[in-house]
């Protein structure tokens, strides 16, 4: 992580205006930065994947990262180091020149989508024997009768229960030997 203090000079220059001045200062850039135009030329600057420079809005600091995500005015930014993701308005970053840029050696590759939990559907066909347990731990043995969206429909002898609806995760197939 690439941490620089705020410039001394600009803090110099600042502390001998009044406060009146600085609150007439703060309405000047806060309307500057809301001008949509400002807004659409740093949104063209960037790209997925570049590295930049951002101000932690909490203490002022410069940090450094790369961008992951884009969501109109505003960039979802990765920080080098500590790896902790930043919601922040395209404005309020900086990035490379066009030398730096040159300089850029990897493309970038997006992280990859969460693994989702897979179910069995797939795994289970009308009339295979499978065996699952029920609430009370007894193993009951059936057909698959159906298959569901999320659950499998077994039919049992009439000892059993008849039919029951089971989801994918509880039975298993029965190997006939």
């Amino acid at each position: 992580m690439i941490v620089q203090a705020i410039d001394p000079r600009m803090i110099d220059a600042l502390e001998g205006a009044s406060s009146l001045q600085l609150y007439q200062l703060k309405a000047i850039i806060e309307g500057m930065l809301a001008d949509p135009r400002r807004g659409l030329a740093a949104r063209t600057n960037l790209h997925l994947g570049q590295t930049v420079r951002f101000v932690d809005f909490r203490d002022g600091q410069m940090r450094s990262g790369k961008i992951i995500a884009f969501k109109d005015t505003q960039a979802t930014v990765l920080e080098q180091g500590t790896k902790r993701t930043w919601k922040i308005p395209c404005v309020s970053m900086q990035g490379y020149t066009d030398a730096e840029r040159q300089d850029e050696q990897t493309r970038y590759v997006p992280p990859p989508e969460p693994a989702t939990a897979t179910t069995k559907t797939r795994e289970f066909q009308q009339g295979d024997t499978v065996t699952f347990e029920d609430r009370d731990g007894r193993g009951i043995t059936g057909v698959v009768v159906r298959i569901n969206q999320r659950t499998a429909t077994i039919g049992t002898d009439t000892a059993n229960g008849g039919t029951w609806r089971v989801p994918f995760h509880m039975p298993r197939h029965v190997l006939d030997i």
